[in-house]
């Protein structure tokens, strides 16, 4: 009967959710009744339930069931993505940062917390908005073999991952080898562009693909050796090597042009890389209450583009494409009588040559080096929780003639207080810094096509970033609330800007410029309808967007939401999520992001669980994006829909065997990678 209610409660149109409960869990040796979600200075701390991690298959299935807010995980396509636009979404295990492989080789049993940072501190450095930190125990003597299957039966997508791991003593050897492929046709781009020609007359023209596919395939291989004493050291090296190959993507498009008879065009794309990286991490306890840690990587990206595309004429060309990079990073920490003290630094030198063939022919030499350093406090005193930091960045970039060096002070403050149980208020200031992609500001001119040309611009310089952020949140064991309301501003940053040429042509590149206001005020709610049976979160919030050019003011307000629930039953779990997708504005062009709409259902029997995952259910053509350009002289309106997505059905695959395996806690902390090639 109860199954029956649950599975009622299913069908009804609600939106997302969350699994809540009260547990013992151990808190410095004294067991306590706490809450499944606990406030901390920079964000929440989440233990997972039994039924959570039993229902789980790997981290992306763990991490889908805590429904953090803001936050798209999509455990079946395996990824994950922060919907409000306020960053990069870094998913770390145990302290560094883990990659697709990583998560899918989880044991989710062996998850002890999970972290949650939307309050990230200053040794995070630039550009990161949400933090998630997995926390595990160390397995012992032992062997763990494992595979993770996923493939599409409605379209040609599958990602594939097969896994290895053996324990002796205080070593550890893994490997992994993942593969995915992609071959989908169902892809269609609509585009109406009105185009203010100099004479003050108006030039029309319709793109609309008639048929496109898009090819990928994916092969990665990663050996893993780790040395550790779970109570003084760890010791891993990193061997990973990853191949992507795009073999000749082609895009039909009917080309509509005021004036002139309709024709054909076609677009053409090709893209091939290899990327091994070398990492090397340490770990050392010194004493009961200091540590040090350090992590070099060293990384190369060789990249074979081709771009052809015969609107306007035949224009085509070639990159052959290289970059190397050697990041290095260090971090002392102290443990205070009720604080924790650290100091780090964070450097990377960067070299790219790309070298441009064809229609386009250039050379970009481009050398780039980041400095940063900061210093942090965290803790607690009586109903105040607090953390303090100041970081120090410097960024240097040369090309040809044109150089740079900047300097940015970065301090960060945020202050928690307890109103009574379960009720607290904080408040959160601090000085970002944002760097534009590389590519952008090489000295490449690229056509994308007749009426239009891309230009990159070496004089854009980084910039600083304000963020002041209020709080109100409210948790009880089954329940939690939080309101945010957060004010952004880039000042003088880099912006979106829009000429025309006196030979009518259409010339987009970035300036540095005015500046980009945000402000929102924003609610996420998770209740626990049925403790480890039933539960239920959703979220929403009003966005308003401010854009100041140097020759435009443009302003957006925007509502977003969506929400999830999921149930337990045994050995079955069922999830429905749904969301309206982000809108936002950023310099002359705003977007609306397609909603999502999921069902999944899991089935697990012994080491191994089936999955059924649909997505866009009763939806013959789903609408992925819809854009507009509100320029002067270029104004467009740009929809995206894709018929693969309309009803896509995945059948995963888990299956798991460990032999001898102990747990025993361990921690590591760092990890950079490197993944721009600054090809235009």
């Amino acid at each position: 009967m109860r199954k029956a209610i649950l599975l009622l409660l299913m069908s009804m149109p609600v939106g997302s959710l969350w699994a809540q409960q009260e547990r013992t869990v151990e808190l410095k040796e004294v067991k306590v009744e706490a809450a499944r979600v606990v406030e901390r200075p920079d964000g929440r701390l989440y233990l997972p339930t039994a039924a959570q991690k039993e229902a789980s298959t790997n981290g992306y299935g763990l991490l889908a069931k805590l429904s953090f807010p803001a936050i798209r995980i999509d455990e079946t396509m395996h990824s994950v993505r922060a919907l409000d636009n306020r960053g990069a979404v870094q998913i770390r295990i145990n302290g560094v940062v883990a990659n697709k492989a990583d998560l899918l080789a989880l044991n989710p049993k062996e998850v002890k917390s999970v972290s949650f940072i939307d309050n990230p501190g200053v040794r995070y450095g630039a550009e990161i908005g949400y933090v998630i930190d997995i926390r595990t125990q160390r397995s012992g003597e032992g062997m763990l073999l494992g595979a993770d299957l996923n493939n599409c039966v409605t379209a040609l997508h599958g990602d594939n991952t097969i896994y290895a791991k053996r324990n002796i003593g205080h070593s550890e050897l893994g490997v992994t080898y993942n593969s995915g492929y992609t071959d989908l046709r169902g892809a269609r781009y609509h585009e109406d562009a009105d185009y203010l020609l100099a004479d003050g007359s108006y030039h029309l023209i319709t793109r609309r693909d008639i048929g496109r596919r898009y090819r990928n395939f994916y092969n990665g291989l990663d050996l893993v050796y780790n040395l550790a004493d779970s109570a003084t050291y760890v010791l891993q090296a990193k061997l990973s090597g990853a191949f992507s190959h795009s073999p000749r993507n082609i895009t039909d498009q009917l080309f509509v042009e005021s004036g002139q008879a309709d024709k054909m065009v076609r677009i053409m794309d090709k893209n091939k890389s290899f990327t091994p990286i070398l990492d090397i991490y340490f770990f050392r306890q010194l004493g009961s209450k200091q540590s040090i840690t350090a992590n070099v990587v060293a990384t190369a990206i060789s990249t074979d583009a081709s771009h052809a595309n015969n609107e306007g004429g035949g224009y085509a060309y070639d990159v052959d494409g290289n970059t190397w990079s050697l990041t290095s990073e260090a971090i002392y920490e102290r443990q205070l009588t009720a604080a924790k003290l650290s100091f780090g630094f964070n450097h990377q030198l960067k070299y790219t040559r790309n070298v441009y063939s064809g229609d386009v022919m250039s050379v970009n030499g481009m050398h780039r080096s980041n400095l940063y350093s900061f210093g942090e406090l965290k803790g607690r005193w009586r109903k105040w929780s607090y953390m303090t930091g100041l970081g120090v960045s410097n960024v240097r970039y040369r090309q040809a003639d044109n150089h740079y060096s900047y300097w940015l002070f970065r301090p960060k403050a945020s202050l928690t207080y307890t109103l009574a149980k379960g009720l607290s208020a904080g408040y959160t200031f601090e000085i970002n810094q944002h760097i534009s992609r590389i590519a952008m500001i090489s000295d490449t001119r690229i056509r994308t096509n007749s009426m239009e040309w891309t230009v990159g611009n070496p004089k854009i310089k980084p910039n600083g970033m304000q963020i002041h952020t209020v709080r109100l949140a409210y948790n009880t064991p089954r329940f939690h609330s939080n309101v945010d309301m957060e004010y952004r501003s880039h000042h003088h940053c880099n912006m979106a800007s829009y000429e025309r040429g006196a030979d009518n042509q259409f010339y987009y590149t970035q300036k540095m410029q005015p500046g980009i206001t945000m402000f929102y005020v924003s609610n996420y709610t998770k209740v626990d309808i049925l403790p480890e049976r039933l539960s239920l979160s959703v979220s929403g919030g009003v966005f308003r967007f401010i854009n100041r050019g140097d020759n435009y003011r443009h302003y957006l307000t925007a509502y977003n939401y969506g929400g999830s629930l999921q149930a337990y039953l045994g050995r079955w779990t069922l999830t429905a999520n749904a969301d309206n997708g982000w809108k936002f504005m950023e310099g002359e062009t705003w977007s609306r992001q397609g909603h999502a709409t999921y069902l999944t259902c899991s089935y697990r029997v012994g080491n191994c669980s089936v999955s059924l995952y649909w997505e866009h259910p009763f939806e013959h053509n789903p609408k992925n994006n819809y854009s507009e350009l509100v320029d002067a002289v270029i104004k467009k309106q740009m929809t995206t829909r894709n018929r693969d997505l309309g009803n896509m059905v995945h059948l995963g695959f888990m299956w798991k065997f460990g032999k001898g395996r102990k747990f025993r806690d361990i921690e590591r902390r760092l990890q950079n990678k490197d993944t721009q090639t600054g090809i235009l």
